[in-house]
């Protein structure tokens, strides 16, 4: 299915942004991993008439719009293991010893070339996060030429960011984190 030429502003009204944290270590067992959502962030995707290979792609998220939605176990949400409590403490916990997001305040991605294989557009560019630039790709799908749907795996100390560790590292949250989204363009 091919996408409509246009430019389409995007915001958390448009979709989701996930973000999705794993656990490991000593007491994994009794810790969880986690799926965030991005409450404030915008995407701009620019496809001029030439068609796709000519898209461009910037988008801005706010560092501090993280909202910690449930625990994730085998794979399968589960909104009844975590206390308001908890996720208030783990939203907290991120903001202020993981990304810094004072000093931090925002994500921003730049794509520097869009290619369509087979349906699937493969998106290269480049992805600041923690005041580090980074390049990325990630492929996009879509179903019916008005959404996106895909997910980009990155690691935090390829962004000087410690992974997050409590009880002397017997429980911390894994290097590898993953980022899906789901959008409308309509």
């Amino acid at each position: 299915m091919t996408v409509k030429e246009g430019t389409y502003n995007l915001t958390a009204s448009s979709g989701k942004l996930f973000v999705y944290t794993f656990k490991e270590g000593f007491l994994s067992a009794v810790a969880h991993d986690l799926l965030i959502e991005v409450t404030k962030f915008s995407i701009n995707l620019n496809i001029p008439a030439g068609g796709i290979n000519s898209a461009s792609v910037e988008a801005e998220i706010q560092a501090n719009s993280l909202k910690v939605i449930c625990a994730v176990k085998d794979g399968q949400h589960r909104y009844d293991m975590l206390k308001e409590k908890d996720k208030a403490d783990i939203e907290e916990a991120t903001l202020k010893d993981v990304l810094h997001s004072a000093k931090y305040p925002t994500i921003t991605f730049r794509s520097t070339d869009i290619r369509e294989r087979e349906g699937v557009y493969h998106v290269k560019g480049e992805l600041t996060l923690h005041g580090v630039t980074r390049p990325v790709e990630f492929d996009a799908q879509t179903a019916t030429g008005k959404d996106f749907k895909g997910k980009v795996t990155l690691f935090q100390k390829d962004y000087e960011i410690k992974p997050y560790k409590a009880l002397l590292g017997t429980l911390k949250v894994k290097n590898e984190v993953d980022v899906a989204f789901d959008l409308s363009l309509s």
